[in-house]
C-alpha cells in the first residue's frame, strides 16, 4: 500500500512542523507500506516534507485551491490520500467529488472552533460556511480519521453517518527528543504552560482565577508559573493586574526550544489545556503533552488524553483548577525521575505504533477497492 499524508495551511506552527517531521521519520521504520508526508504553507520550505505554496496561491482562499490541485495529483500516484481537513473551503464543493481514495483527517470540531478563533460575526460566518462546505468534503471522503475517537464520531454523526471512522492521534519519535535536565528546587514549585498562541480553550483565565482564590498562607512553597508562547495584550494586562499575579506568572513570549528548555529544566510539571470544553471536547491527543512526557516532564491537565491510561503516576487530570492541587501535584512530582516519566509514557505516545494502528484501520476500509 502506498500512502501520502497532505497538510496545507497558512503557516505551520512549530508543533505542526515537529509532527510532520516525526511522521516522516517514523514512516521509514514501517514495513510493507510506503508512506510519504507532504506539507505546504506560505513560509519557507523545511526539509523534504514541507514545501512553500507558490506565490500566486498564497492569498487566503487560493491556498485551499492549491491544496486541492496537489491532492488531485497525489491521488493518482498513491493508493490512499490522507488529507487534513481544510476549513471554510468553498473549493471542496468542486474538487472533493473527484477524489475517491481520500481519507479526511480532523483535529477539532471545526464548526465550534471557528467561532472561538474568529470573534463576532466573522466567526459566525466562517462557521456557517464550514457547515456547508465541510459536510460536502466529509461526505465525499472514503473514511474519517480523528485525532480522538470523540472527534471522529462527531464528524461522522454530524456530516456522514455511514462513513467508517478511525483515530490518528498525535505522536512523537521519543528517540529524537533529548531527556530534560533536572534543576528542580526543593523549596519552590515551578510550572510550565506552553502554547504556540494562548487561546480560549487553553484556559489561562482559569489558572489566573485559581491563583486569585489561593489562601496566601496555605503553603510555604513558592508557586511560579512560566507562560511560554504568544499572549494577547488582554492576557498580559490580566497577569499584571495585581501584585500577586505578577509574583506568580512570568511571561516570556515566543521562544526557541533551546531557550525554553532552560526554563523547563527547573519545572516540576507542565500544563496541558484547562478549558477544552470550550471547543465542545472532553478528550484530546495534543502534541504538547506528548513532547513534555518524552522529555520527562509530568503533565497536569483539565481533560482526558485518549492515548494515555487513566491512572498514570506522572499525570493529573482535574475537573477544577485549584492552586492547592497545583502545589500538591508539584510536591508529589519532585521525586519523580525524568527517566521514569519518559520510559513509562513512550509506549502510549510513540509515532510509529500510532501510524501502524491507523494503517490497519485504513486497510480494512480499502481492502475491497475504491468506491
Amino acid at each position: 500500500m502506498k500512502i501520502v499524508h497532505l497538510s496545507v495551511c497558512r503557516q505551520f506552527s512549530q508543533g505542526q512542523i515537529n509532527q510532520l517531521r516525526y511522521e516522516n521519520d517514523a514512516s521509514k521504520k514501517i514495513k510493507n507500506v510506503e508512506w510519504h508526508t507532504q506539507g505546504y504553507h506560505v513560509g519557507a520550505a523545511i526539509g523534504s516534507s514541507i514545501s512553500q505554496i507558490p506565490l500566486c496561491f498564497r492569498p487566503i482562499f487560493l491556498r485551499n485551491l492549491w491544496g486541492w490541485i496537489v491532492a488531485l495529483r497525489l491521488s493518482r500516484q498513491y493508493d490512499v490520500l490522507i488529507m487534513r481537513h481544510m476549513t471554510f473551503d468553498p473549493f471542496a464543493l468542486m474538487f472533493s467529488p473527484l477524489i475517491n481514495n481520500r481519507v479526511s483527517v480532523h483535529h477539532a470540531k471545526e464548526v465550534e472552533e471557528l467561532k472561538l478563533i474568529r470573534k463576532g460575526w466573522r466567526g459566525k460566518l466562517a462557521s456557517l460556511v464550514e457547515r456547508c462546505t465541510g459536510r460536502v468534503a466529509v461526505r465525499n471522503a472514503k473514511m474519517i480519521l480523528g485525532v480522538t475517537e470523540e472527534i471522529a464520531r462527531y464528524e461522522a454523526a454530524m456530516r456522514a453517518p455511514s462513513k467508517p471512522i478511525g483515530i490518528y492521534p498525535n505522536g512523537i519519535e521519543v528517540d529524537l527528543v533529548s531527556q530534560l535536565s533536572d534543576e528542580r528546587k526543593s523549596t519552590e514549585i515551578h510550572v510550565a504552560f506552553l502554547c504556540g498562541t494562548f487561546s480560549a480553550w487553553h484556559g489561562l483565565d482559569k489558572l489566573i482565577h485559581a491563583i486569585d482564590r489561593q489562601e496566601t498562607d496555605s503553603k510555604a512553597c513558592s508557586l511560579q508559573i512560566h507562560l511560554i508562547g504568544r499572549l494577547s495584550n488582554d492576557d498580559l494586562s490580566e497577569i499584571s493586574a495585581t501584585s500577586r499575579r505578577s509574583q506568580v506568572f512570568h511571561a516570556y513570549g515566543v521562544m526557541t526550544s533551546t531557550q525554553y528548555m532552560e526554563i523547563l529544566a527547573k519545572c516540576d510539571f507542565g500544563i496541558g489545556s484547562l478549558a477544552l470544553e470550550r471547543q465542545g471536547l472532553t478528550e484530546a491527543a495534543t502534541l504538547k503533552i506528548r513532547e513534555m512526557l518524552a522529555i520527562g516532564l509530568p503533565v497536569y491537565s483539565g481533560h482526558k488524553d485518549m492515548a494515555l491510561a487513566n491512572d498514570y503516576a506522572w499525570g493529573r487530570v482535574v475537573d477544577e483548577v485549584r492552586a492547592d492541587s497545583l502545589i500538591e501535584f508539584g510536591m508529589a512530582m519532585k521525586d519523580m525521575p525524568r527517566e521514569k516519566v519518559r520510559h513509562e509514557s513512550a509506549r502510549f505516545i510513540e509515532k510509529k505504533s500510532i501510524m501502524e494502528c491507523a494503517i490497519n484501520s485504513m486497510e480494512r476500509v480499502f481492502e475491497n477497492g475504491f468506491s
